[in-house]
């Protein structure tokens, strides 16, 4: 189960050195796993693991980014597929048509300059 940390309950260490990476490999070995069941184990039962941590997923040489949902451990894709619906109904319903924008400029510098 993950831990929401909202009540700010934990403690902080300042580290006054930076990093610097000198290999391949994550500096946090709870950020990438190699299969989807390994993550969810993380998330569901690794004490700390915590709701809103961020992991990869890497499967078949590609890679997934995930975070941690909620206490119950689920897991929720970021920035893959269509976060808002029907993008293009979205887009036709926000952007002016061309007959919009020439009666838009029409009222703003008259019927002869649109």
């Amino acid at each position: 189960m993950a831990i929401n940390g909202s009540d700010k309950s934990f403690s902080k260490m300042e580290f006054p050195l930076g990093m610097k990476r000198q290999d391949a490999f994550p500096l946090d070995d709870s950020s990438i796993f190699y299969s989807m069941s390994d993550a969810q184990t993380y998330a569901q039962s690794n004490p700390t693991a915590y709701v809103g941590q961020v992991i990869a997923v890497v499967e078949g040489g590609v890679s997934t980014i995930y975070q941690i949902k909620n206490a119950v451990g689920d897991l929720e894709a970021l920035g893959t597929g269509d976060l808002e619906g029907d993008v293009a109904a979205l887009v036709a319903a926000k952007v002016a048509s061309d007959d919009e924008v020439a009666e838009m400029l029409g009222e703003v510098f008259g019927e002869d300059n649109a």
